[in-house]
């Protein structure tokens, strides 16, 4: 008889198993990279798409004898060439892509993190990536994660943002311009050594924060010295290859010059910078 009780005792105790509830323990890493996904998706902000004149715009001066002359805001000479962009309707995230988003991706897809022990690494810091090819994937795991068409901005995108759809105005900052006194925006000898949190200063009229200094920002774009002459109108992508991407808005270690939202610099896709990135999505209507 106890040779039988056992087995069928066993075969119970798997029956009165499988009749239990599911259990609630979810991976924490899954939780995390839910909540990560859901707080990149609710901190994207709507751009509705339109025309604007892409390129430095310029300021108006006065000679000696009292005349004015149309000045250029930046001193290099890859932004002067004035062209009409048209764009589509895009969501672009309110702030820099943070350490905690950042970490987040690299533990998801099995990578290092990156500047891991460094004292400003701090969860609502903006990060830097290692590379544009890590700031592209950082964006397309987005897209994978939430079913969305995050990606890298264009150029043109960012621009177009910066200048709160296309203002005529020097700065990415609530006002168009930079205090002196440190109240929206730092630079040059005000510099900070580091990068501040993403609502530190005051966002752009289109509600975007840090749009001018704080981190320098990878764009999608191939760079090229003459694009703006030669490019087209309707949703420009930049040239089709090149050796560097562009990047925009200048960083907390800048001068003013740098900050500008017209101002072009680039860097090899490969190659370190203190460069870090906001994602868009391009969708005709607000996400939510």
């Amino acid at each position: 008889m106890p040779l039988l009780r056992y087995p069928l005792l066993f075969t119970l105790g798997i029956l009165l198993a499988a009749c239990q509830p599911p259990s609630n323990n979810i991976d924490p890493l899954e939780s995390e990279i839910q909540r990560i996904v859901q707080q990149s998706v609710n901190n994207m902000v709507f751009v509705e798409g339109g025309n604007f004149m892409m390129g430095d715009f310029g300021k108006l001066e006065r000679n000696s004898d009292g005349s004015q002359y149309l000045a250029h805001w930046s001193s290099d000479r890859d932004d002067d060439f004035m062209h009409k962009v048209t764009l589509d309707s895009f969501s672009i995230n309110k702030y820099e892509v943070t350490w905690e988003e950042f970490d987040t991706f690299s533990r998801a897809t099995n990578r290092p993190i990156f500047k891991e022990g460094k004292w400003y690494h701090l969860p609502e810091i903006p990060a830097y990536m290692p590379n544009w090819y890590e700031a592209k994937a950082y964006c397309d795991w987005l897209a994978e994660q939430s079913g969305l068409s995050f990606d890298l901005p264009t150029e043109a995108q960012w621009e177009y943002a910066a200048r709160s759809r296309g203002l005529k105005v020097p700065f990415g900052t609530n006002d168009g311009m930079i205090d002196r006194n440190g109240s929206n925006i730092k630079g040059g000898k005000d510099s900070q050594k580091y990068p501040v949190r993403g609502d530190y200063y005051p966002p752009n009229p289109l509600g975007l924060h840090h749009m001018s200094g704080n981190v320098t920002e990878y764009t999608k774009d191939w760079y090229a010295k003459e694009y703006y002459q030669g490019s087209p109108v309707l949703n420009p992508l930049g040239p089709k290859m090149g050796q560097k991407k562009v990047i925009r808005g200048g960083s907390n270690a800048s001068s003013s010059r740098f900050n500008l939202v017209v101002n072009r610099d680039s860097i090899e896709p490969d190659q370190f910078d203190y460069a870090g990135v906001r994602c868009v999505v391009k969708n005709l209507k607000p996400l939510k």
